[in-house]
């Protein structure tokens, strides 16, 4: 979704329109999903707080000031959601981790590495602190700019910048070993 549209969408919600607020929600609740998932290990809470996040864009539409995009904005909320979850629960780490030609028919062996491939780079990604693991998500998983998550994470850019560097580093270190 455009961004203009998108804005525009939101100021329908912000006035009470259910209707664009289901668009809204079918637009960017499987983001909000994965990206509320990539922090928290229970998907039951996940969905608890996809649920906290979209109750409070509705109530908090009017607020959205046009600074980042709608769904930047609402990546933000579902990270305070998710910070307020795990300080209420006592699992907020506040370390930071930033020092430290195509076959058409691909063959069983081929299919088998790739899943053997994937679950590696799950299993590394899962050694990242969770710092790294949010800005590496929002950054190839979400696509997003180093803005943007900058906006999302209210750090600035160059810290966004420093974790993605930290955070390949240790992906390359951890893959090339053959970790898991």
């Amino acid at each position: 979704m455009q961004n203009d549209l998108e804005s525009a969408l939101l100021a329908r919600v912000a006035s009470g329109d259910q209707t664009a607020m289901r668009a809204l929600y079918e637009a960017h609740s499987e983001a909000v999903w994965r990206f509320v998932r990539s922090r928290l290990s229970d998907e039951f809470e996940a969905n608890d707080i996809v649920h906290e996040t979209m109750i409070t864009v509705w109530r908090t539409a009017a607020r959205y000031e046009g600074r980042a995009s709608v769904r930047s904005w609402m990546l933000s909320i579902a990270r305070n959601k998710v910070v307020d979850h795990l300080r209420k629960h006592g699992r907020l780490d506040l370390r930071d981790a930033d020092n430290t030609v195509p076959d058409e028919a691909p063959i069983a062996e081929v299919v088998v590495a790739a899943a053997q491939d994937a679950n590696r780079l799950r299993a590394c990604i899962s050694k990242l602190g969770e710092r790294q693991r949010a800005a590496i998500h929002l950054s190839y998983f979400e696509e997003l700019t180093y803005a943007e998550i900058a906006e999302i994470e209210h750090v600035p850019e160059g810290t966004i910048k420093s974790r993605i560097f930290h955070a390949k580093q240790l992906l390359m270190r951890c893959l090339s070993k053959g970790e898991q």
